[in-house]
């Protein structure tokens, strides 16, 4: 599915950099613009997929786990559950 590109995008970076930009577009056949477009795209997706994701170590996850199953007191929630209920299923 391609679509028209028209929005433009520029930067600036030192001769350096560009040079390694070209050589590694060239290595895989590609222009200067998709290749930097492309790499681009892909670290903009693993950004926020990133976002998305809780990392932690695994003895911390499971200490999450495990508080998620121990019930901690809730006296007001006991209190609104026994107040008679405002609506009835029929």
């Amino acid at each position: 599915m391609s679509s028209t590109k028209n929005d433009r995008v520029e930067l600036r970076m030192s001769s350096a950099d560009r040079q390694l930009l070209e050589s590694a577009a060239e290595h895989v056949h590609e222009t200067l613009s998709d290749f930097i477009r492309s790499a681009a795209v892909q670290r903009a997706q693993n950004v926020l997929a990133r976002t998305a994701i809780t990392l932690m170590p695994a003895d911390q996850f499971d200490g999450l786990l495990h508080s998620l199953d121990v019930a901690d007191p809730a006296p007001k929630l006991a209190e609104v559950a026994a107040l008679p209920r405002r609506f009835e299923r029929k």
